[in-house]
């Protein structure tokens, strides 16, 4: 006879389960992926790569039996399906109806409206993800007297949907600063669980955009900066810019400490070469 486990204690939380977010470097960035039913908040300059990142993350809940809807709000909705593998997965899992793109009619919303358009096609779908491309072209879309309660009526609007068990994802324009650090012009990233951040840098004598990861609620995270590309296979994240020193002033250094010991490397590595060269004589 099989012997039952122990009961789980009043009160006591479930891990929730871990989404990928279509980025494998990314999802190690976030401890395993984005927990499910979190609101994430990713912001950046125009350019960065939200709307890349975003469906994405679309495209890979969709290829795993998670359909997914795009509310849009800047972008015209064939812009998602591109030319490359990425894009052309996108436009695939589109036409079998796996994911869905809500577009909004301008000046006339009010955020019940849309939340109601959104809930109906998260019903017609049976959707699981949801992306808001973006949250400045979501409140111009607004009519002009429901501008004023944007926030509140938007924190209301996440807790309705993440109530629901969907995983969101938001993203937010906010201008390249090198004097502070925002991550929303509608001061709402204390509404979000998760805030992924894209930024430009010039390195090398090239602008280089990096990504990183400010907070998961509830959940340990990389702190580190990481460059990123934007291929036609979609984003790869690359390697760890932990050697350079104010990256987010957008000027990059080489740490002091480094520097020193390539100098000290440096000196020793020809003395070896002319040892060997006597060596051999």
């Amino acid at each position: 006879m099989e012997e039952k486990g122990e009961p789980a204690e009043p009160g006591a939380k479930r891990k929730r389960k871990r989404l990928s977010i279509g980025v494998k470097g990314l999802d190690a960035m976030l401890g395993g992926g984005i927990p499910a039913g979190y609101s994430v908040l990713l912001a950046g300059p125009s350019g960065s790569g939200k709307s890349v990142l975003a469906s994405e993350f679309i495209s890979e809940g969709a290829s795993h039996g998670e359909p997914g809807i795009i509310a849009v709000f800047e972008k015209r909705p064939n812009e998602y399906s591109t030319d490359g593998p990425s894009g052309q997965r996108f436009d695939r899992l589109f036409r079998k109806g796996k994911v869905g793109i809500l577009q909004s009619r301008p000046l006339d919303l009010s955020i019940d409206e849309m939340l109601n358009q959104i809930i109906e096609e998260i019903h017609r779908l049976k959707a699981r993800r949801l992306v808001i491309d973006s949250l400045s072209g979501f409140e111009l879309a607004l009519a002009p007297t429901f501008r004023q309660d944007f926030r509140e009526s938007l924190y209301r609007m996440v807790t309705v949907l993440t109530g629901m068990g969907i995983t969101m994802m938001m993203t937010a324009e906010v201008e390249d600063s090198y004097t502070d650090l925002r991550f929303s012009p509608h001061g709402t990233a204390f509404l979000t669980d998760a805030i992924i951040m894209q930024r430009y840098i010039a390195f090398k004598g090239q602008l280089q955009r990096i990504m990183g990861v400010v907070k998961v609620r509830g959940s340990a995270h990389s702190k580190d900066l990481r460059a990123f590309e934007i291929t036609e296979d979609g984003i790869v994240m690359g390697k760890k810019l932990g050697s350079y020193d104010g990256l987010l002033t957008g000027n990059p250094e080489l740490i002091p400490t480094l520097i020193r010991a390539l100098s000290k490397t440096g000196d020793k590595e020809p003395r070896r070469r002319r040892v060997s060269r006597r060596t051999r004589r």
